[in-house]
């Protein structure tokens, strides 16, 4: 049973290892695009203006955690609660910043999806790391021990029926 849990359990982490690459890589694609797009914005506008406006806008947020079992293993489950607005209103605002700052409010909630991604990555290879070591110590050290201990429980037991016979063939030969 351990090993086919271990099985399943590898079979899970190849899985989210393949899907982490491809989920990293568009990440990177997407915050590059912003941060570019945000270059862009920053070199048409003063200092001092983009400074204010960016300040101006008051978002809160709060990440929930939330434990999920998959495979009897205790995995978190971040939430990103967003309260407030990054759109930022006024006569010097730029449209194109508000989309910027859109894509990046979208890119922090995939940020923390992210991460949820590679913390189970890293509690299944926790977990295959232990249950492997279950399975060595079950097939290399106990079962092992088992059959010895077997053998020697037979081979006293055979030796007390040799050693029975052996009396009752005495008591026989005395009657």
């Amino acid at each position: 049973m351990l090993k086919d849990k271990q099985e399943e359990i590898l079979h899970r982490f190849l899985k989210l290892i393949e899907e982490n690459k491809g989920y990293r890589k568009s990440l990177e694609e997407k915050l590059v695009n912003a941060a570019t797009r945000f270059l862009l914005i920053q070199s048409t506008m003063p200092e001092e203006i983009l400074e204010e406006v960016l300040i101006k806008p008051e978002v809160n947020l709060e990440a929930t955690i939330s434990p999920e079992k998959v495979l009897n293993i205790p995995i978190p489950h971040f939430t990103l609660i967003q309260k407030g607005d990054f759109h930022i209103f006024g006569s010097f605002t730029p449209p194109s910043l508000n989309r910027v700052l859109d894509e990046y409010s979208e890119i922090l909630k995939e940020l923390l999806s992210l991460a949820e991604l590679e913390r189970k990555i890293e509690l299944f290879a926790a977990e295959i790391e232990r249950t492997r070591r279950r399975v060595n110590a079950l097939e290399y050290i106990l079962i092992p021990n088992l059959k010895e201990t077997i053998a020697y429980i037979k081979f006293k037991l055979e030796e007390l029926e040799r050693g029975n016979l052996i009396r009752l063939k005495r008591i026989k030969e005395l009657l």
